[in-house]
């Protein structure tokens, strides 16, 4: 895979987990160098991390503004308009891309300089091994180009779709949350081979491949899950067993809610900033 474009410089923000996870997908990939990734973050704690990946790092947010084509906002909800304001003197002809739950391009384009191309993202965790799942919106000072751009760039990282923004704090209960709730189920499931006699390593090994197995079954066959669960389910079988005991705990509507849950914060987040920035302005 090629690079995105000659002398195409990274910039990052925000130096956590999520923009680690998406720096290491473009480096894994070959579409963009270490040398051309730069890196921020309040402390110089995560410094290591991003000097291990070959990237460049630094304390100053401006810096990494000023020295990027493309810069991925990687920071907390609560911190995105401050932060925002702050490197507003360096924004120039860059493309934006907002990586913080519930902060919507309306607000972003408020605390940037008008016309800034601006992008709504929401990526998940497993973007650090290739498998994971962005979802994005173009705002409409944002040229289909640039979105081209970033789209590429972002499927270094996994499965990439372009969707309504109004869609995006529900998918990113769906997609960007989800990961931690499979860890859990990958744990209880560890826990049930364990009490069955299982050893620990192997108990984990086996649920998450078939997890995976599972995942790529739905994806690649584009059967139905209930089509895919029927096929594996044997009249009076063990596994109609385990179903009966999952529905017997609710399963269903206990996941249900959990993307319902996370549906209202994403939304609650996206209010406070709102409510926040009109405070400012107010004063």
């Amino acid at each position: 895979m090629g690079t995105v474009e000659k002398d195409m410089h990274i910039g990052f923000v925000g130096g956590g987990n999520m923009a680690y996870a998406i720096a290491s997908g473009m480096v894994k990939s070959g579409m963009v160098k270490p040398m051309d990734i730069i890196a921020s973050s309040k402390s110089e704690q995560r410094k290591p991390v991003w000097e291990e990946l070959e990237a460049k790092f630094t304390t100053d947010n401006l810096a990494v503004v000023a020295n990027s084509h493309i810069v991925f906002l990687c920071v907390k909800p609560h911190l995105m308009t401050d932060v925002m304001k702050q490197i507003s003197p360096a924004v120039g002809a860059q493309v934006f891309v907002s990586v913080a739950a519930g902060i919507t391009i309306e607000h972003m384009q408020k605390c940037l300089p008008f016309g800034t191309n601006v992008i709504r993202t929401m990526p998940n965790t497993p973007c650090l091994v290739q498998s994971g799942v962005v979802v994005y919106s173009l705002s409409q000072h944002c040229k289909q180009e640039d979105g081209e751009k970033v789209q590429r760039l972002l499927e270094t990282c996994g499965l990439v779709m372009q969707v309504q923004e109004n869609q995006i704090d529900s998918m990113s209960s769906l997609m960007g949350c989800s990961p931690a709730w499979y860890y859990m189920v990958l744990e209880a499931m560890s826990d049930g081979g364990v009490k069955c006699g299982v050893p620990r390593a192997q108990s984990y090994a086996l649920a998450a491949k078939a997890m995976e197995g599972a995942a790529k079954m739905v994806l690649q066959t584009g059967k139905h899950p209930g089509q895919l669960k029927d096929e594996v389910t044997s009249p009076a079988g063990s596994t109609i067993c385990g179903v009966n005991a999952l529905e017997q705990g609710g399963m269903r509507g206990v996941f249900i809610n959990a993307v319902q849950a996370a549906t209202d914060r994403n939304r609650e987040l996206g209010a406070a900033a709102k409510a926040k920035l009109d405070a400012a302005e107010s004063n």
